[in-house]
């Protein structure tokens, strides 16, 4: 089955007659993620981010989304070990939502709380936190859980609009990484969008000031700076020597959200 929304399998609203008896066992696996090498970021993360992996920006059909480069190859996520465990300082936001996310019901502008049922902490022996408790009403599990999500929604939508003013300032170009492994192995990465600093430093001083007094040149910068971090990243595809790269990657996928509704 096609992935939906970059990591998620089988999504269906949590539903309190459904999903009554089922819980929700944590585990430290991240398999879900294997399959990607960019994941959606939020301007919050930035900061975390940037330390580790290369922050681009990606077109999509709703619009271009900041993206976190996690890897030098398609479908391949390079800080998720071949057991299924986060190699790596920092875990992304999008990835610690799973397995729930919203999703938008056809025909509204409403959101209902989803969850992926094919996570293997899914259960119905008790295991882990309960969905619902005997009555069928929404257990603080899931009250902390709608909250997260909610949260992540209001950053989601608060960076779309940093990305929006972006794209419309001229500053952005397209990019690409070409690299070359140790042991002769050869690539490139492209689809992608990176701030040039030299159209960044030909801004006039009103426009400027407008991105700090915005908070905007704040994570500008921080993009720019976390672009040292391509080698690292391209590294990790060789137990060898790092690579030979210019910049970063891929097209990634994410809901928008307004009012969250329960089923």
């Amino acid at each position: 089955m096609a992935k939906q929304l970059l990591i998620y399998s089988n999504v269906v609203p949590v539903n309190r007659v459904t999903h009554r008896d089922l819980s929700v066992r944590q585990t430290t696996s991240f398999a879900f993620a294997t399959g990607t090498n960019t994941v959606p970021i939020v301007d919050i993360e930035f900061v975390k981010c940037a330390g580790e992996m290369p922050i681009v920006f990606a077109p999509t059909q709703s619009g271009l989304v900041c993206v976190a480069l996690l890897g030098a190859e398609q479908d391949k996520n390079a800080f998720v070990t071949a057991e299924g465990t986060w190699d790596g300082r920092y875990v992304p936001a999008f990835f610690r939502r799973y397995p729930f996310v919203f999703s938008m019901q056809d025909g509204s502008d409403r959101l209902t709380l989803c969850i992926d049922e094919a996570y293997e902490g899914l259960n119905d022996e008790n295991l882990g936190e309960r969905l619902f408790d005997a009555a069928g009403t929404e257990t603080s599990y899931t009250r902390n859980v709608l909250k997260f999500v909610e949260d992540y929604q209001a950053t989601f939508v608060r960076t779309q609009d940093f990305c929006a003013r972006l794209e419309a300032s001229g500053l952005l170009e397209e990019a690409r990484i070409d690299y070359a492994l140790a042991n002769g192995r050869r690539g490139g990465l492209s689809g992608f969008l990176r701030v040039s600093p030299t159209k960044l430093r030909e801004l006039g001083d009103e426009e400027v000031l407008r991105l700090f007094r915005s908070g905007d040149l704040d994570l500008i910068q921080m993009h720019l700076m976390s672009m040292q971090q391509i080698e690292p990243v391209v590294a990790r595809m060789s137990a060898a020597s790092p690579a030979e790269a210019q910049a970063p990657v891929a097209a990634a996928e994410t809901p928008a959200e307004p009012e969250p509704v329960l089923n």
